[in-house]
């Protein structure tokens, strides 16, 4: 029952997007600052090719880990700092952070957060851009890449993108009709300006068909700090900086990318679409094999549908001094109406699957969403 569980409201939750190889020696840094466990999930980036001759040539679409740290309101900005500075998040091309304030917090189990020793001691030579924007796309498996190709190719950053799966419609389906509809999802997530927002958002709607049936869902939520540096495009020039780069550098004088607006030229009339506004995203993280028993909670209790992405949670409870083992877990995600949160997250947390094992549940605004709607 929710009696059981701690409630914390003053907490955010930082996302980390970086090469592979990088990840690791992040995950060690977040396990000495205090942070018990970091979530890491596989994805992959996105990459325009370039053009030789009359040939195109494939862009390389990287590895990336994205990690997932809940941490107390008062050590974000340290965490933050110190993630940027062994990972050199502030290089161009070195990754992405960003952090983004958590409504409700409810957790059963260990503590996530222990208050640690160390202090912050990297000199800081760089501004969190502000008033950002991410925008999160769930897609039909393979629809991923042309949505990515849309928002890079209107000015954003390489989106990260990850794999799962879905419950929704799909479950109350007869056998037969379940054939038709693949449950394997697609999670792409990308960080705008908040002036950038609306137009890559009707982008993005356009290309993945998302006002389409069965096509997909995609939403709005606030970031209240971060820095934005994956790549986004290959490209060979003879000067000293690419145009990327160039931009990157006006980005950070501002402080933001929403000067990029200002010289945006509208060349169709803009779509009337039927959105959702002012939405609650519920998260709930628990061990992996209990998410269709949660997703099926949820829905029984009046979700539409959910979505479901694998993550390793480091270090494991039992080895919390090595990254050696890990406890899979899952990412179960719906968005709801703020009336249901609560009927959701009592019947979730009154679920007799979940025994002893430890589970987080957290929600956030959700400021516009869209998908079909008869």
């Amino acid at each position: 029952m929710i009696q059981n569980y701690h409630h914390f409201t003053n907490y955010y939750l930082i996302t980390v997007i970086v090469d592979r190889e990088k990840s690791k020696a992040l995950v060690e840094l977040a396990i000495e600052l205090g942070v018990k466990p970091t979530f890491v999930a596989s994805g992959r980036g996105l990459m325009h090719g370039k053009q030789v001759g009359f040939f195109k040539l494939s862009g390389i679409s990287p590895s990336l880990d994205l990690l997932y740290l809940m941490v107390p309101g008062a050590h974000c900005d340290s965490i933050m700092t110190q993630l940027i500075a062994k990972g050199k998040l502030d290089h161009f091309g070195g990754g992405a952070i960003y952090a983004s304030h958590i409504h409700d917090f409810w957790l059963k189990g260990a503590s996530v957060f222990t208050e640690s020793t160390i202090t912050a001691t990297a000199k800081n030579d760089f501004e969190f851009q502000k008033d950002l924007i991410a925008i999160t796309c769930i897609s039909q498996r393979g629809s991923a890449e042309e949505i990515a190709r849309g928002a890079m190719q209107a000015g954003s950053p390489s989106p990260a993108i990850s794999f799962g799966y879905g419950h929704g419609i799909r479950d109350r389906l007869n056998f037969m009709l379940q054939l038709a509809i693949n449950p394997k999802k697609e999670l792409l997530e990308v960080v705008v300006g908040s002036a950038e927002a609306e137009r890559i958002f009707e982008i993005m709607v356009d290309r993945g068909k998302l006002d389409q049936p069965a096509m997909g869902f995609i939403s709005t939520r606030h970031v209240e700090k971060g820095l934005i540096n994956t790549i986004s495009w290959q490209n060979t020039t003879p000067y000293p900086a690419t145009m990327e780069q160039i931009i990157k550098a006006i980005d950070q004088l501002q402080g933001n990318t929403n000067w990029r607006a200002s010289g945006t030229v509208q060349t169709s009339v803009k779509k009337e679409r039927k959105k959702l506004t002012n939405l609650m995203g519920l998260n709930i993280i628990v061990k992996r094999g209990l998410g269709d028993a949660v997703s099926l909670a949820a829905m029984e209790a009046g979700a539409g549908g959910t979505s479901v992405i694998y993550a390793n949670a480091y270090p494991q409870q039992a080895h919390a001094h090595t990254l050696e083992k890990s406890d899979e877990r899952e990412i179960i995600l719906a968005s709801l109406a703020p009336t249901q949160i609560e009927p959701i997250v009592k019947a979730v947390t009154s679920l007799e699957e979940l025994g002893e094992t430890p589970v987080m549940l957290y929600t956030y605004p959700i400021p516009e969403a869209l998908t079909y709607l008869k």
